[in-house]
């Protein structure tokens, strides 16, 4: 019954907070340099797709001038934000060599560092808010979801937005944009007394929560 309560709610998405792009790197051939000219398209196809997301959080197309200053921030930063990439054809046309990156970027990250940075509003988001992702393992029945969210929609001063992520078995993804720090958000899920958190995961702004059920539930 459980998991039919939670289908109304459920939808397709890929891992919380990673978004996979496919995007094609190019640079002109040094033949002298095949490598080194290798290695600068696949530079090329990183940066794009770095700045394809950061284009989708903010609403502005890549091509767009408000983009620009958007664009040379992100210049050289791509190593921050990608989780991993995949090579996935390459070659050489008409004096360029090309690579076809299939392209994995932490969004929460890059989400962060952009209102670091004082660009427009993401989504709608504060500029000095902060997204962190809060995952809760445990789940046995729709009760322990209702506390949960009521619970968050009380922190008023501090969760300023709640959006569902993904859906599993007895688990669930939520994406909080929070005004304080992750770990305040922590100490507060802490003093209900019914979860047990990850401690290491919250210094990379995440929440990772196990909920504890009394013996004979």
């Amino acid at each position: 019954m459980f998991v039919l309560w939670w289908s109304a709610w459920s939808f397709a998405q890929d891992d919380a907070g990673v978004l996979s792009l496919e995007v094609k790197g190019n640079t002109a051939i040094n033949q002298s340099d095949i490598a080194g000219t290798r290695d600068r398209a696949i530079r090329d196809g990183l940066q794009k797709a770095i700045q394809e997301a950061a284009s989708a959080l903010l609403s502005i197309p890549v091509n767009d001038k408000k983009f620009l200053p958007v664009k040379k921030a992100l210049i050289g930063e791509q190593h921050k934000f990608i989780n991993n990439y995949k090579i996935m054809a390459e070659g050489q046309k008409d004096g360029n060599y090309f690579v076809l990156v299939n392209v994995a970027i932490g969004l929460l990250d890059l989400k962060n560092h952009l209102a670091k940075l004082n660009f427009q509003r993401i989504s709608g988001e504060e500029k000095n808010n902060i997204i962190i992702f809060l995952e809760v393992k445990g789940l046995k029945n729709y009760s322990d979801f209702i506390f949960l969210r009521e619970f968050l929609k009380k922190q008023t001063k501090m969760v300023k937005n709640i959006r569902s992520r993904s859906f599993q078995w007895q688990q669930v993804h939520l994406e909080l944009e929070i005004s304080d720090t992750v770990q305040a958000l922590a100490v507060e899920l802490a003093k209900t007394g019914r979860y047990l958190l990850n401690a290491e995961l919250i210094k990379k702004n995440q929440i990772v929560i196990s909920l504890l059920h009394q013996e004979g539930e």
